[in-house]
């Protein structure tokens, strides 16, 4: 039986490799290049309407395609699509190795530094409507939640909501996953949300205050719990140029 595949890439070209005959068809097709559908049914125990069938599964997903040779129609395959998985998969390992990173800066010190914390302030040209409101745009949020200049978000939401979650994927020379959970959402004068990163210390919270201003907005960015004084003073410097990369969206 071929099952039937879902919209999101990924999840096709997870569901599609998941079968161990369309797996071996792959990697025929890797190994011998380019073949008739009746060359590949040859290889296996299945009707030639079975073949076709998995063939067509790992066309939705992709993962080959069809060209034609004088009056003959060839399956290929087609390599492109799965650096989408290797992606997935990079970010799991960054996930991994951060949690890894973060456990033993946990062993190595007695305790964690929960009473440390951060403040930054930043004047922005803007109201503090046009402020709170870029915070929680995904668009927005793509073009200044990555604190240094060699750095971008390749993905962010947010379901700006109390209880709701946001993501962002930082990338430098290795993806740098953010997430967390909005507690406090009042309009145009306070955001707070949780800071779930694999290096933060349990329970760190960031709250953005807005206050008016004659120039525009003042943003108040405070953040508390942080595994050492390092951390904090890394965090202090990263929020800074993200306020500063906000204040250039207004500029």
């Amino acid at each position: 039986m071929v099952e039937r595949i879902d919209a999101d890439p990924l999840t096709k070209i997870l569901k599609a490799a998941s079968d161990p005959t369309r797996r071996a068809i792959l990697t025929h097709l890797a190994q011998e290049g380019p073949a008739r559908v009746t060359e590949i049914a040859a290889r296996f125990d299945i009707s030639l309407n079975a073949v076709s069938k998995h063939i067509m599964v790992l066309e939705s997903a992709g993962l080959v395609s069809r060209r034609t040779q004088w009056r003959e129609h060839l399956i290929e395959v087609q390599m492109a699509p799965l650096a989408e998985i290797d992606r997935w998969f990079a970010a799991l390992r960054s996930i991994w190795d951060q949690r890894l990173e973060a456990l033993d800066a946990l062993i190595t010190k007695d305790t964690h530094m929960t009473d440390l914390s951060l403040t930054c302030r930043r004047i922005i040209k803007a109201t503090p409507e046009q402020v709170y409101n870029a915070w929680l745009d995904p668009a927005k949020m793509t073009r200044f939640m990555s604190p240094r200049p060699d750095m971008h978000v390749r993905e962010a939401r947010a379901d700006a909501r109390v209880g709701g979650r946001f993501f962002v994927m930082m990338v430098a020379d290795k993806d740098l996953p953010h997430e967390g959970t909005y507690k406090e959402l009042i309009p145009y004068s306070r955001i707070v949300f949780t800071w779930e990163a694999p290096w933060s210390a349990p329970d760190t919270q960031v709250e953005l205050v807005f206050n008016p201003v004659p120039n525009g907005t003042e943003v108040v960015l405070t953040q508390v719990k942080f595994l050492s004084e390092e951390s904090r003073d890394n965090h202090t410097q990263g929020w800074n140029g993200i306020l500063a990369k906000l204040a250039a969206l207004f500029a």
